[in-house]
Order: structure tokens, then C-alpha cells, then sequence
């Protein structure tokens, strides 16, 4: 069961570190140079677009660990068959797939949970 949240619940930034609302809180992937990992980061409104840029740089640059940590990081967020698939899939697709992923997610298609 998924538990809903309050619609006046506040989340911590992860980029600037300061609260913000629900409404201003977005979900977003995120690679973390210092772990190798991509992860999912909470970001305000004025910091989770450049948020994105940076993972569509990380992408592009043919980094398969990137690309690897992408996939775990859908499967966490529950498309486990997908993410496998891909797996298997050529990298130029892999990317021109995980680039496609960033863009649902900043253009609203795609909605990820805290």
C-alpha cells in the first residue's frame, strides 16, 4: 500500500538545502560523482531543471556505470522490466532511452514518488 502525503508536506532541497512545499518539491534522478550512483534527490523549483541538465550530461558522456545505476535506479522506482530490458539493449539506444526518461520527468509525462 502506498501511503499518500499530506497536501501541506515540506521536503529538504537536496541541491540549495532549503524547505520547500509539496507543490514546489519535485522528484527528480539524480548522479552523485561521489557515490557513482544515480539516486533520487528532492529539489526545489529553482534548482531541479539544471538538476536534470546535469544528469543529461552524465548521460551522454558514455559512462556505462551511469547508465548501469540508471537502470537500478528505475527498477527502485518499480519498472524492474523495462530497466532489464534495456540492459540488453545497444547503448545508443540505452542512451537515446534514458535521455527520453529525463525528459518525461521535466515535462511532467513521468512522475516519480518521494
Amino acid at each position: 500500500m502506498t501511503e499518500e502525503l499530506p497536501e501541506s508536506y515540506s521536503l529538504m532541497c537536496s541541491g540549495c538545502q532549503t524547505p520547500c512545499s509539496g507543490a514546489d518539491a519535485h522528484v527528480v534522478p539524480r548522479w552523485n560523482p561521489a557515490l557513482r550512483k544515480v539516486l533520487t534527490t528532492y529539489r526545489c523549483g529553482n534548482c531541479w531543471v539544471q538538476s536534470l541538465e546535469d544528469l543529461r550530461g552524465q548521460v551522454v558522456s558514455g559512462d556505462e556505470e551511469v547508465r548501469a545505476s540508471f537502470w537500478d535506479f528505475l527498477a527502485r522506482h518499480g519498472f524492474t522490466k523495462d530497466a532489464e530490458r534495456l540492459r540488453a539493449a545497444p547503448a545508443e539506444e540505452q542512451e537515446a532511452v534514458l535521455l527520453a526518461i529525463v525528459d518525461a520527468v521535466q515535462d511532467g509525462r513521468l512522475v516519480l514518488e518521494p
